[in-house]
């Protein structure tokens, strides 16, 4: 079971890496200038790791309670989902949503 947790762990990662991959897909489909684009994007994953480290990661520093941490990371893959979607990407949030689900289910049945 081990092995099949920390599976799921990794897959966990690459999906927050994937968040901070949406967020910079975002700025680069700004309407502003590329120096605007490429700082908006540092900015847009430095605050998404920051809070994201702060409230969500296993070392958090803020526990919000289970409930909090489900809503907040929901409201993450879905933002992230509706970025992909917003910029073209339909399959790709699909896919995003769909492992994000299951890989969350994973996690809370897997000891």
């Amino acid at each position: 079971m081990r092995t099949v947790r920390a599976t799921a762990l990794g897959i966990r990662f690459v999906l927050e890496l994937c968040i901070l991959a949406s967020l910079a897909i975002l700025s680069a489909h700004l309407d502003v200038p590329v120096l605007a684009q490429v700082l908006l994007g540092l900015v847009f994953c430095i605050v998404g790791a920051a809070v994201w480290g702060a409230f969500l990661s296993p070392k958090r520093k803020h526990d919000i309670g289970l409930v909090g941490r489900l809503v907040l990371e929901a409201a993450y893959f879905a933002g992230a989902a509706l970025i992909l979607a917003q910029v073209g990407r339909p399959l790709a949030a699909i896919a995003l949503m769909a492992v994000a689900v299951v890989d969350r289910i994973a996690l809370a049945l897997i000891p």
